[in-house]
């Protein structure tokens, strides 16, 4: 192992040099030149192979990359991820205004004694405010944004599927992974369902006892939604009737973009499921901004971003070009909840009216019950499709 200060130069394009930091255990990983595709794969392999088993924190030094693309960006995500995973920490440093730009991940700092700090007492260094990008870079940024969010959403959906992947091995005593990711997928597909949303199922339901997982349950017929008109292979459709619901509360709002969150269980969260017409930026923001469903119990208005000064949220919103938000429940006529549709709006001052309120909070009370009904009947059909095919 090299002492403190000690660095061990690479020949690989772009420059990296490797530094051990022994005072607080950590790695420093100075990278130089741009990281383009061919980049990010020197990039991984450095974050595989050069990270001493004992280093609590890996820092990324991109104080002299001048550019990094997609790529490179999707990189340094997922090795955040993995290490977090691992109990460790990934800290990146980036003075540069671009690349502070594009790479927006946990624990970024603009200057290498920060991200120090940081290992030395973490979560106790604040980062600092990013200026927003050049009018000439928008279109680029939009799109390394997009896939920042989609790169994020992944990144914490996958360890959910792989784990029930595992699972679905195991119990049915299956060849290997892609066998058991087969038999997941192929059910999710027959049954409109999203990969995430079967295998939290599976995660979360007792394992069958015999060859049937649900013996004598009673099957019912979808309850009606008289709030959207959909066709006879939608109405048990999960994506039409929640692209329905979003649509809708757009409709009566008339709001600029709407977003729906769902009750996350059993970690009792609120996860984004769908959005339209979010800024690329603002929906990056929702895709990690997982809040207790606790704190939701009935509709909140915010008539004026502007003047909410505690407000989490504010200054994404008012960047987005938001300005009031309106949030209603999805609650079951049992007064479970389900989720919550937002509204937002380009102009301040939003005070719904009671004809407003009144249509929306009809099509959320279908919506959950929809979705309570979903969960005991096309859910269960999907994992006893699975459990009849797995076998």
């Amino acid at each position: 192992m090299a002492g403190q200060g000690q660095s061990i130069a690479s020949t690989s394009n772009p420059r990296i040099t490797t530094e051990w930091r022994s005072d607080v255990m950590a790695v420093v990983l100075h990278v130089r030149g741009d990281i383009d595709a061919d980049g990010s794969r020197t990039v991984d392999h450095h974050l595989r192979t050069r990270i001493p088993v004992d280093a609590r924190y890996v820092v990324a030094d991109l104080d002299m990359v001048g550019s990094i693309g997609g790529p490179g960006v999707r990189t340094l995500i997922e090795h955040a991820a993995r290490l977090s995973r691992a109990g460790r920490r990934l800290l990146v440093v980036a003075s540069n205004a671009h690349v502070r730009r594009a790479v927006d991940v946990p624990f970024r700092y603009d200057s290498l004694p920060l991200a120090m700090a940081a290992c030395k007492g973490p979560g106790e260094v604040e980062e600092h405010h990013v200026e927003s990008p050049p009018e000439n870079s928008a279109g680029e940024m939009t799109g390394l944004r997009q896939e920042i969010s989609g790169l994020r959403a992944a990144v914490r959906t996958r360890p959910v599927v792989a784990h029930a992947v595992g699972i679905i091995q195991e119990r049915y005593h299956l060849p290997d992974g892609e066998s058991a990711f087969d038999v997941l997928n192929g059910s999710a597909q027959r049954h409109n369902l999203g990969l995430y949303t079967l295998a939290k199922a599976v995660l979360g339901t007792p394992a069958p006892q015999g060859t049937t997982w649900f013996p004598g349950r009673t099957r019912r017929p979808a309850p009606s939604l008289s709030f959207a008109q959909l066709r006879r292979d939608q109405i048990r459709n999960r994506s039409a009737v929640l692209k329905a619901l979003v649509d809708a509360a757009s409709y009566y709002m008339q709001s600029t973009a709407a977003a729906l969150h769902l009750v996350d269980e059993p970690a009792g969260v609120l996860r984004l499921e769908l959005s339209s017409k979010t800024s690329p930026a603002l929906t990056d923001y929702l895709v990690g901004a997982e809040e207790p469903a606790s704190s939701v119990t009935a509709r909140a208005v915010i008539a004026d971003v502007a003047a909410e000064t505690d407000l989490a949220c504010r200054d994404v919103l008012l960047n987005a070009g938001i300005r009031a938000v309106q949030s209603t429940p999805l609650c079951t006529d049992e007064n479970r909840l389900m989720g919550v549709v937002t509204t937002y709006h380009a102009q301040s001052g939003l005070v719904p009216t009671k004809l407003q309120c009144a249509r929306l909070d009809h099509a959320a009370t279908e919506v959950a019950t929809w979705l309570e009904w979903h969960n005991r009947t096309v859910l269960r059909d999907a994992l006893e499709h699975l459990h009849a095919h797995a076998r």
